[in-house]
C-alpha cells in the first residue's frame, strides 16, 4: 500500500514543485540574475512530466526505506532536487536559499527519523555527508575558475545530507555518478554545438546523480563491483 501511497502524493507534490519553478525562473528572468533563459518549463506538460518523475523516484525510495519521517524527508528532498534542477536547466543557475532551506527541512525530518528509529549515528553521518559534498564541491568551484558556482556547491551539500543519512558512502558513490553524467553532457555539448566556450549547468548532473544513488545504489554498487 505504501509503495502506491507515496507516489501519489509525490506525484501531487511534483506538480507544484514545477509550478513553483516556473514563479522562481520568471522572478529570476525578470530580475535579469541568470545566465540562460531556457524554454523547457513553458512546455504544456511540463508540471506532469515533473510529477511523474517525482512518483517513480519516490516509487523507489519506498521500497527501501521504512517509518514515516524518513519518507517524508525524502519525498521532499525528491521534489526539491526536481524543482532546484528545472530551475538551473532554463536559468544555470541555482538559488542558494532554497537550497539552504531544503537542508533545514531535511535535517528537521531526519533528527525526527533518527530520534524515531534511535539510530542516532545515521544523524551525524548526515551532518558529515553535508560537509563531504560541500569540501568536495567546493575545492572543484576553486579549480574550475568560476564555471562552477556557489549555487552548486550549497545543492550539493543538500544532496550531501539525505545521502549522508542513508550511509557515507553514498556521498562518493553519488558525486561519482554525477560527474560521469557531467562528462557526458559536456561531451554531447561539444558535438552538438562545437563550441567549446558554451557552458552548461551542473545541476542536473548532480541532482540526477543523487537520485540514482538514493533508487539504485546496490545496483551501481554492484555493476562497479563493491
Amino acid at each position: 500500500m505504501r509503495e502506491v501511497l507515496w507516489p501519489l502524493v509525490a506525484f501531487l507534490f511534483g506538480v507544484g514543485a514545477a509550478r513553483r519553478a516556473r514563479l522562481v525562473i520568471a522572478d529570476v528572468n525578470f530580475r535579469g540574475t541568470g545566465f540562460f533563459r531556457g524554454t523547457f518549463h513553458t512546455a504544456p506538460g511540463f508540471p506532469v512530466l515533473v510529477g511523474l518523475l517525482n512518483a517513480a523516484t519516490v516509487h523507489g525510495i519506498a521500497l527501501r526505506l521504512n517509518g514515516f519521517f524518513a519518507m517524508f524527508a525524502f519525498m521532499l528532498f525528491s521534489t526539491n532536487v526536481l524543482q532546484q534542477v528545472a530551475v538551473d536547466i532554463d536559468t544555470h543557475l541555482l538559488p542558494r536559499s532554497r537550497s539552504r532551506g531544503a537542508a533545514a527541512t531535511g535535517l528537521f525530518l531526519l533528527f525526527l527519523a533518527s530520534s524515531v528509529q534511535a539510530e542516532w549515528s545515521r544523524w551525524w553521518w548526515a551532518i558529515l555527508g553535508a560537509w563531504l559534498s560541500w569540501a568536495v564541491m567546493r575545492v572543484f568551484r576553486l579549480l574550475s575558475r568560476g564555471d562552477l558556482g556557489g549555487g552548486d556547491v550549497t545543492f550539493a551539500m543538500m544532496t550531501g545530507l539525505h545521502l549522508g543519512w542513508l550511509a557515507i558512502g553514498n556521498v562518493v558513490l553519488a558525486l561519482m555518478v554525477s560527474f560521469v553524467i557531467a562528462g557526458v553532457q559536456a561531451l554531447v555539448v561539444l558535438l552538438v554545438r562545437r563550441d567549446r566556450r558554451h557552458f552548461f549547468a551542473f545541476g542536473p548532473a548532480l541532482g540526477a546523480g543523487a537520485l540514482l544513488t538514493v533508487v539504485f545504489e546496490a545496483s551501481i554498487r554492484s555493476y562497479l563491483g563493491g
